[in-house]
């Protein structure tokens, strides 16, 4: 099988990696513990599910050794291409930008790095020798060839070097990847050509990013490691840069307390010597690029203390902020709208500024308080002017307008000013809400739902429904007062713009539902508040969202009409209930039905039944006996059930209807009871087996949270950067 596997059949290769994964998995949870190895599930061709005493296992580990050794080396040299890497040789042999992710590629490597940190466990001493010796024969040995040199074998072998980490004991890792990077930096001087240069920094790159406990351990290389990051940001070749500024972010996150504490033998912070070289490190950067940077900075400025983060972001941040300055003193200066409105190197600067403040704020929080107050009455002025100018546009020359290159950087402007306000709001905790509600939100509010209102529905940014959904969430007491308004302004002509149809404006309708649904979690009381139109219109909307056919809006308007509901019967007073309820119980029940028999919208099923259950449940218990009695409630459905479906005959009628109050009381038995009927209308023929999804997920979600136990006891096993391992990997 060894032999096998170093053949040149793809296809054949990855059922040998999917074999030797699985292979070393076993033989690496049974060398640990038999009980451990019971866990991993048995395949009997693979291990007998014996017991064994430790010296049994040692004795098979050593069996296993020379078949092992020559896994890795097969591992090694065939190892394939991790996501972090943006650079790869093509199928000419030159080095090229990866534009787009390979999902199959992407599904190897993670076999392949599994099975190679099993390896490394059952024998790291083996696989230490077997990459530095590789390692040496690349970077050292081969000077007699730097002109036909060809990074392919490098490549492999710095992809193997960065899915182990982790594996290794502290101490081993420490002697290991500085052999490593130090062989690496020498090969980038000895290299000549921008492709050469540029295959050598990728790796350099990506073994330094999956190492960050070394880093942290080790000032002077991490300080080393990124200053030689700042240097491949000059390197134009591309992808150089973007893995670059990717990498920073990395470390950055990783190691942020390093970077704000006075180190030995150093005359300050390394945060506070960021600004004297800012401007040369981000000078060739694109910026998106940009954004990336201060977004690292950021990173560094938020594990400082909290009453220095304030002169950080304001000293690292001072470049932009004199090209703010300036640029509004050039607009005071020539008084013109028209030639800012035309200018599009400044439209384009000022977005950056945005973007960069932005980023910097999701990164650090609230404490750019100070920062955004500096600015924020500027840019609502600027915001206000891109407005004015785009609608007066479209009200003299119509739609094509925003096709003009100039609408759309000022489109650009509005949307990078409500992300920048929406990320501030975000990070809003309890203690700033009720300040930023009182300074932020009142100039904000007006200008913008005014101008959402006012513009074509070609022109209106869904950024603005995103902005509303986060005021209902942080500053929910301050924004209840204004949910008549919003609704005026907002849900009205938004749902005009997306009833006609599934398709249009796909964004607004997404977000159109994230809204409602932060307001009746946050602001619920307040929907009781508005005029009887906008209450038909909050019910219609969601019952519209129901019938949709992409199912994220139809499970949005579904969570939000259950939310509601269960509010509506469990937290208001019975007047309430009954007015409501007099009007929309009926029209509901019938909406439900309709979308609950439809195979069209099967993936809801789980929601829609247990609306169902909801209606019926609050009939029962004689909570609605003033609005729906339940002998009105029973032969309207006995009505309903038999007008659309005629081949049903009157008992199966009746007893579906009894059963629905019968099993009330019991949600499981509820639920089948509905997926039986719904089998016996045989409507649904092959899609039967959609009726059991929501059962299906929450096994597949079970046993993939034991997969996860498992895998968090494998030191290495989970990636550097996965969310679970934040706090692990947070400085001490």
């Amino acid at each position: 099988l060894v032999r096998i596997s170093m053949g040149p059949n793809e296809e054949t290769f990855k059922i040998c990696v999917e074999f030797w994964q699985t292979f070393s998995a076993r033989v690496y949870l049974q060398n640990q513990s038999p009980s451990f190895g019971a866990m991993g599930a048995g395949a009997p061709l693979l291990m007998d599910g014996m017991r064994r005493d430790a010296n049994q296992q040692r004795e098979r580990l050593k069996l296993y050794a020379p078949l092992l050794a020559e896994v890795r080396q097969v591992l090694i040299s065939k190892m394939v291409k991790p996501p972090e890497v943006t650079i790869k040789e093509n199928e000419e042999g030159h080095i090229v930008r990866v534009e787009e992710e390979d999902t199959d590629e992407l599904a190897l490597y993670k076999m392949m790095r599994e099975a190679l940190i099993y390896l490394t466990h059952l024998d790291p001493e083996h696989m230490e020798n077997l990459v530095l010796q590789r390692v040496a024969h690349e970077c050292l040995e081969r000077k007699d060839t730097l002109e036909r040199w060809c990074p392919t074998m490098l490549n492999h072998l710095c992809w193997a070097i960065g899915s182990i980490s982790g594996a290794m004991q502290e101490s081993e890792e420490k002697k290991f990847v500085v052999s490593v990077i130090r062989d690496l930096l020498k090969l980038c001087d000895l290299k000549k050509g921008k492709e050469n240069k540029a295959a050598v920094a990728s790796n350099i790159m990506y073994v330094v990013g999956q190492y960050p406990r070394f880093l942290k351990a080790h000032w002077k290389f991490l300080k080393t490691v990124i200053f030689k990051l700042f240097e491949f940001m000059h390197e134009t070749f591309p992808g150089v840069q973007q893995m670059a500024v990717d990498t920073f972010l990395r470390i950055c996150q990783k190691c942020k307390k390093k970077f704000v504490v006075q180190q030995s033998q150093e005359p300050a912070p390394f945060i506070e010597t960021i600004p004297q070289h800012i401007a040369q490190d981000i000078s060739e950067l694109e910026h998106l690029q940009i954004c990336t940077f201060f977004e690292a900075v950021g990173h560094m400025i938020s594990a400082a203390h909290v009453e220095q983060k304030g002169r950080l972001i304001s000293l690292n941040l001072a470049l932009f902020n004199e090209k703010w300055q300036s640029i509004l003193q050039g607009l005071s200066a020539t008084g013109s709208l028209e030639n800012f409105v035309q200018n599009h190197q400044v439209l384009r600067e000022i977005s950056l500024i945005l973007r960069v403040n932005e980023r910097m704020v999701v990164a650090v929080g609230t404490a750019c308080h100070a920062q955004l107050a500096n600015i924020y009455c500027d840019m609502l002025k600027i915001y206000k002017v891109c407005s004015d100018f785009i609608s007066h546009s479209t009200a003299q020359q119509g739609v094509q307008v925003m096709n003009f290159s100039n609408v759309r950087l000022l489109r650009n402007v509005k949307r990078d000013t409500l992300r920048l306000v929406r990320s501030f709001l975000d990070a809003a905790d309890a203690d700033s809400a009720a300040e930023i509600a009182q300074r932020f939100v009142p100039p904000l509010l007006e200008p913008v739902l005014a101008d959402y209102r006012s513009n074509i529905p070609q022109a209106r940014d869904a950024e603005v429904l995103d902005l509303l959904a986060v005021l209902a969430t942080r500053i929910s007491a301050s924004i209840s007062q204004e949910v008549g308004r919003i609704f005026e302004m907002v849900l009205e002509c938004t749902c005009d713009m997306i009833k006609g149809d599934f398709q249009s404006y796909p964004d607004h309708r997404v977000k159109l539902y994230d809204l409602l649904k932060a307001i009746n979690a946050h602001c619920f009381q307040a929907l009781f508040y508005l005029p009887e139109a906008q209450v038909k219109l909050y019910v219609d909307s969601l019952i519209w969202a129901m019938k949709h056919e992409q199912p994220q809006v139809a499970d949005s308007g579904l969570q939000v009409l259950s939310e509601f509901l269960q509010k509506l019967l469990t937290s208001t007073p019975s007047t309430m209930n009954v007015a409501f309820f007099k009007q929309y119980y009926f029209l509901i029940l019938q909406d439900v039905l309709c979308v609950l028999t439809d195979t069209s919208h099967k993936s809801g099923f789980k929601l829609q039944q247990h609306i169902l259950l909801q209606l019926i449940v609050a009939v029962e218990n004689g909570t609605l006996a003033e609005a729906a009695p339940k002998k009105q409630v029973m032969e309207f459905l006995f009505n309903l059930i038999g007008k659309s479906f005629p081949t049903l005959n009157q008992s199966q009628v009746e007893i579906f209807v009894l059963n629905c109050f019968n099993k009330s009381r019991q949600p499981a038995e509820f639920q089948q009871h509905i997926r039986d009927f719904l089998i016996q209308l045989k409507e649904w023929g092959s899609h039967e087996s959609a009726l059991y999804e929501a059962d299906r997920q929450a096994a597949q979600d079970e046993q993939q949270q034991l997969d996860r136990q498992l895998r968090m006891q494998v030191p290495g096993l989970i990636p550097q950067y996965d969310a679970s391992r934040q706090e692990e990997m947070d400085d001490l």
